[in-house]
């Protein structure tokens, strides 16, 4: 009976161990020890890049740091290793660019500068005027 106990207990502890690597993203993995003087652990480290950061103090950095989507902190590899905890992936741009998101507002600039000549609506400060002024070139493609 003693040896069927320590079987089946040894075989419990060595399928846990086998299987700690597909729970590596379960949320409760990403523990800190508790001497750790940093409670947030990123999700993501971003590390070996080019990153433009758009700030004077720091324009660019080598590594970024992201949690739920959101950046927590730029810099070098060394400054982020404390945001690090067991469940954080770590992607190595291997010296690739990082930049800021661009927004296309999608002007066509010759139809839209077109547009923009057929009613002067530079210098209008307040939405009246804005609006009378839309309302008499209206008003005049309609006569013609």
């Amino acid at each position: 009976m003693n040896s069927w106990v320590t079987l089946t207990a040894s075989l419990v502890v060595l399928l846990s161990i086998a299987s700690l690597p597909l729970l590596k993203n379960h949320y409760f993995l990403n523990w800190r020890p508790w001497w750790s003087s940093n409670s947030v652990v990123a999700d993501l480290l971003v590390t070996n890049g080019t990153i433009y950061t758009s700030d004077d103090s720091l324009p660019f950095a080598d590594s970024m740091a992201i949690l739920n989507g959101r950046v927590l902190r730029v810099g070098n590899y060394s400054s982020l290793k404390d945001l690090a905890g067991y469940g954080t992936e770590e992607l190595n741009l291997e010296g690739k660019v990082v930049v800021p998101g661009f927004i296309d507002s999608h002007v066509h600039l010759l139809s839209g500068g077109l547009q923009m000549a057929q009613v002067e609506l530079r210098g209008m400060n307040r939405k009246d005027e804005f609006v009378i002024k839309v309302k008499e070139a209206v008003a005049s493609k309609l006569s013609c």
